[in-house]
């Protein structure tokens, strides 16, 4: 269609030249003028042919806008005539441990349901921790796994005294023992488990002001807790506790641990690793892996757990293929915790229960789906009924995009055209209007779907105005636009005594918005009454192919007649110009002979 656009576009008559010409410099006469209002003259039946042209276009627009709307009136229809929409239920239950939602499909009744297990995900944490073990006897300068230990200044306060104490990096572990027992007591300081743990019967406050005394042994964040009358200072992690930024080199040189570079396996997927690799930089290879797995590293415990990514009972399986990363990081004696299943009771009568398992948080069971928050060991009531004004508020929507759409079609068939302007001042809108006037096929339509306002359907509710859908109140103007009302008291009434009736009369096989649907659809698929004239193969498109090669034909054909009337001015032009040449000599010869004499 471009190429047919263009070629008519380029007649849009007033016809205009485009060769420059001049003429009248001998006769005087405004040649350009004279050429171009022959020019317009036979330009006539081009100019009629492009109008029409044009309004074949315009035409072709409007049903396509008229397409547009029914359309979206049947895609509505699609979701409209579905039980979902008009034998929808809700559930009404007052907990923040189980969400539950009703389907067309569920029971209206009472329920009671109870939650006993949760789902939960498999996980493997490393059987020992990832950095070595520490003895009293090291110095606070080899303590370099997680920070870089440098010489310290602590200011202690304990009660109303405030003691100073200087840590040097030769200082071994017992070392700082004594000198911190010097100031809270003989057996009040103690290194176990590679952990510091300071007792006092005072209140107590611990701060470095120089070095990094307190990150070595973890007492950064470490809480001041009362135990048995007592406060008490513990490290967060063990002080041979990695950084997640060493390499795993690194870290074996820490464990006396040899590893290589290469792949290894979770799940079955490779992943590859290279010493130089960072601990966190695997944790990152693992993560994005197809491996199903999330790995984290615990900073307290010092411990790698890598969990699975779905609830329920899920292996995770480790192949160490040579790289000796499985000892590295303490899987190979790893914690292997199997996941749970959610376990859910429920009962119409409190007596007979049924059981319910998923693998997940969310689950179906007849109609209704739950999903689990919490657990529920006391049972809970919960009911499902029909959700008659969510029903309602969609058979209003009906209503009013059924009036919508009648209202368009009825305007666009009765539309008169823009007659108080001229062409060219149009919108565009303005030039559509009345180009479906009194249109056989809008006529067609518009009829058609006013009759199934009194179409029987057959079933338990034959007509519309059964379920309070009626045309009597709006007056003869909008019955005769076929415009509907809905009475809601009625509609409720329906639904109140069973919405499935209301379903079948609209969604049945051969129900009301069925029935609508399959007419529209008719109009509106590929090949269907409305392509069939507006499509790319329709039969205005098929006019406009042919109008576009008459407009061709007529401007080649214009053409012509322009060269040849600017060749025969310029040879009139010629002819007076000789003449005029002529007229010139003999004057001059005249007056040579009157002087001679």
């Amino acid at each position: 269609m471009d190429a047919i656009s263009k070629i008519a576009a380029s007649i849009n008559y007033k016809y205009r030249s485009s060769n420059l010409q001049f003429g009248g410099l001998a006769s005087g006469l405004n040649t350009a003028d004279i050429v171009d209002a022959l020019m317009q003259v036979e330009a006539k039946p081009a100019e009629r042919l492009y109008q029409k042209y044009e309004s074949l276009g315009l035409k072709q627009k409007a049903y396509q806008q008229l397409e547009e709307k029914l359309e979206s009136f049947e895609t509505f229809l699609a979701s409209f005539k579905l039980q979902a929409t008009l034998m929808a239920k809700k559930v009404s239950i007052d907990s923040d441990r189980v969400s539950i939602s009703a389907s067309a499909a569920a029971v209206v009744g009472t329920y009671q349901i109870k939650v006993l297990s949760i789902a939960s995900r498999s996980s493997m944490t490393s059987g020992r921790t990832i950095g070595p073990e520490v003895d009293p006897s090291t110095k606070f300068g080899d303590l370099v796994y997680r920070y870089n230990p440098t010489d310290s200044v602590l200011k202690i306060q304990v009660g109303a005294t405030v003691h100073t104490v200087n840590i040097s990096s030769q200082d071994t572990i017992s070392d700082i023992v004594d000198k911190l027992d010097d100031i809270f007591g003989n057996g009040n300081v103690r290194f176990e488990n590679g952990k510091l743990i300071i007792k006092s019967s005072q209140a107590f406050a611990i701060q470095t002001i120089q070095g990094t005394f307190s990150r070595v042994f973890n007492l950064n964040d470490a809480p001041i807790v009362q135990e048995a009358g007592e406060y008490v200072l513990r490290s967060t992690a063990h002080v041979g506790a990695v950084s997640m930024y060493r390499t795993l080199s690194q870290i074996s040189t820490y464990r006396g641990i040899s590893i290589q570079s290469g792949t290894f396996k979770i799940n079955n997927v490779e992943i590859n690793v290279d010493t130089n690799m960072t601990l966190k930089q695997l944790i990152d290879v693992i993560n994005s892996s197809n491996a199903g797995v999330t790995a984290a590293y615990d900073a307290n415990s010092d411990r790698l757990i890598v969990t699975s990514n779905q609830t329920g009972a899920n292996a995770i399986s480790f192949e160490d293929n040579g790289t000796n990363l499985l000892t590295l990081l303490g899987l190979d004696v790893g914690q292997f915790n199997i996941g749970g299943v959610t376990h859910v009771q429920l009962s119409s009568d409190g007596v007979n229960w049924i059981d319910l398992y998923s693998s997940s948080t969310e689950f179906s069971h007849m109609g209704l789906s739950i999903k689990v928050k919490g657990l529920i060991q006391t049972p809970l009531n919960f009911s499902v009924e029909n959700d008659i004004d969510s029903i309602v508020s969609k058979i209003k929507e009906f209503v009013n995009k059924w009036n919508e759409l009648m209202e368009y079609i009825y305007n666009k068939y009765n539309e008169k055209p823009v007659t108080d302007k001229k062409q060219e001042e149009l919108s565009e809108e303005e030039k559509l209007q009345g180009m479906l006037q009194r249109d056989s096929l809008l006529n067609e339509i518009f009829f058609k779907l006013r009759g199934f306002i009194t179409t029987r359907i057959e079933g338990e509710i034959s007509y519309l105005w059964q379920i309070g859908i009626r045309t009597s109140s709006y007056g003869y103007q909008n019955m005769k636009m076929g415009k509907l009302e809905l009475d809601e008291d009625r509609l409720r009434e329906v639904l109140r005594q069973d919405p499935q009736k209301v379903w079948a009369f609209f969604g049945d096989t051969k129900g009301f918005a069925q029935q609508v649907q399959s007419y529209v659809r008719e109009l509106t698929k590929f090949g269907g009454r409305i392509d069939n004239i507006a499509g790319i193969s329709g039969t205005i498109t098929k006019q406009m192919r042919s109008l576009a090669k008459e407009l061709q034909n007529w401007l080649e054909r214009l053409q012509k007649r322009e060269a040849y009337l600017w060749s025969k001015f310029s040879a009139m032009e010629e002819v007076v110009s000789r003449m005029q040449a002529q007229g010139a000599w003999l004057v001059q010869f005249s007056s040579l002979n009157n002087r001679n004499r």
